[in-house]
């Protein structure tokens, strides 16, 4: 199980940067191994976006508020627009990926 303080300190640094909108989602849950990390940020400014650029995105912000001992525990990162969720949620995108 992931530490509960790294992961609220993920989602909180993501919501006071780029991902503040009321409209965007900062989802982070445990990983599959030991104490990593799962991160799916859904956001219209990923609309009309590479999945590269999105990648690109999250981790621009990751990297510059968080140090790598913290972001190096986050083993699996989707950003998704609200129009490619067609009524998934965000169980059914991490289970799809």
């Amino acid at each position: 199980m992931a530490d509960p303080i790294l992961k609220e300190k993920i989602r909180d640094s993501l919501r006071r940067t780029f991902f503040n909108d009321p409209q965007d989602v900062v989802d982070v849950s445990d990983g599959e191994v030991a104490d990593n990390v799962h991160l799916v940020v859904i956001s219209p400014k990923f609309d009309g976006r590479r999945t590269r650029e999105k990648t690109d995105l999250i981790w621009s912000h990751l990297t510059q508020v968080l140090p790598p001992e913290e972001w190096g525990k986050i083993t699996l990162t989707i950003g998704v627009s609200p129009a490619e969720m067609n009524g998934a949620t965000i169980e059914d995108i991490k289970v799809g990926m």
